[in-house]
């Protein structure tokens, strides 16, 4: 039960951050916005890392065991293309409209299990997702003549 809170929690969070991001951006650049956003990332992480005990000069290490430094650099590499691309996207389209496509990414997370990690695609997932394409495809193509 306490995952499915924090879900629900990280749902309304990120809507409330699409909207307070949509205004930004009617002032500052999308990699201003990166910027703010990685800042603020950096100094909770950090703190949190170091009262765990984390030495200072552990915090810039990249490679773990078990975990090779090719996976933290392509994780790394699509973090800042995932946020460059939803910032653009809130900054051309507004937040409603951008969040309803990039709410679709539960469909590219099983695709990318399956096609990486061999992880089955249950039918659920399926019909979920198609549930999630036509959601969005109908909010696509009907949105912008219901806004006129």
């Amino acid at each position: 039960m306490h995952g499915y809170l924090l879900a629900v929690a990280a749902a309304v969070l990120w809507g409330l951050l699409y909207v307070l991001d949509e205004r930004l951006l009617a002032g500052i650049s999308i990699y201003r916005l990166y910027f703010l956003h990685s800042l603020a990332g950096v100094a909770v992480a950090g703190i949190v890392l170091l009262a765990q005990g984390e030495s200072p000069a552990s915090l810039l290490k990249l490679s773990f065991p078990g975990v090779g430094l090719p996976l933290v650099l392509a994780t790394m590499a699509v973090v800042v293309l995932a946020c460059l691309a939803i910032f653009s996207s809130i900054q051309a389209l507004g937040a409603s409209r951008a969040a309803v496509l990039e709410i679709s990414y539960p469909l590219f997370v099983a695709v990318f299990a399956w096609l990486l990690y061999r992880q089955p695609i249950e039918w659920p997932v399926i019909v979920g997702g198609v549930f999630i394409f036509l959601g969005s495809a109908i909010i696509v193509r009907f949105g912008h003549a219901c806004a006129q």
